[in-house]
């Protein structure tokens, strides 16, 4: 059990850094500029949660094999950019599915044996699960996927408050893959099926302001 999660953590590194990659493709960068996305990418909610945790010297730092799985994510994907062209949004969103999943389950794992409360232990699941994206939609220039409706932090907060739920003696492995198939399934239903969290946008002086320009 004590090498099955990190290398599941690594799992989660490597499908979040070729989601940076893609999108950074997609914006026509060089091959340092896609290392660079991939590799914020792909470490960057498990930066924050380990920061948030107190686990210093971070992981990364003592021991660079998710910067390497990184930026070979990054290397590969240039070297097979012509077999995904066209296929470039429809690759990111299934690997960002992905990663969102598995960093949504064990930022709750991490923040839960850290003896965190349970409600913060699924907040750290939800914001390692993000915190990566983030990163790369700011610097891409891009509306990050958490200010438009999409059914994406809903779904890795569930992935997260299932983890902590399911009754620790069914062991943790099965815990973790009864957390994260669940969130990743909701999430491809909601690419595939265009589900959006429809709610009454709040209205303000600005809106008025252009209701009465039209």
């Amino acid at each position: 059990m004590e090498e099955f999660f990190p290398w599941l953590s690594l799992i989660g590194t490597a499908v979040f850094a070729l989601s940076g990659a893609l999108m950074a493709l997609r914006l026509g960068m060089d091959v340092v500029g896609v290392s660079l996305i991939a590799t914020v990418t792909g470490i960057g909610g498990g930066t924050m949660r380990d920061l948030l945790l107190g686990n210093l010297p971070l992981n990364w730092v003592s021991a660079p094999l998710p910067i390497t799985v990184c930026i070979s994510c990054a290397i590969l994907s240039c070297f097979f950019n012509r077999n995904i062209i066209g296929k470039r949004m429809t690759w990111l969103l299934y690997a960002d599915a992905a990663g969102m999943a598995l960093f949504a389950v064990l930022g709750a794992r991490a923040a839960d044996l850290a003896g965190a409360h349970p409600i913060v232990a699924i907040l750290f699941g939800a914001m390692s699960a993000s915190f990566g994206g983030i990163l790369r939609d700011v610097i891409c220039n891009q509306t990050p996927l958490l200010l438009k409706q999409e059914i994406y932090i809903s779904a890795a907060t569930f992935g997260a408050l299932l983890y902590i739920l399911i009754p620790i003696g069914i062991g943790d492995e099965i815990r973790t893959a009864l957390s994260a198939v669940p969130a990743f399934m909701i999430r491809v239903l909601a690419i595939r099926l265009g589900w959006r969290l429809n709610f009454p946008k709040a209205r303000g002086p600005l809106d008025s302001s252009e209701e009465k320009a039209n």
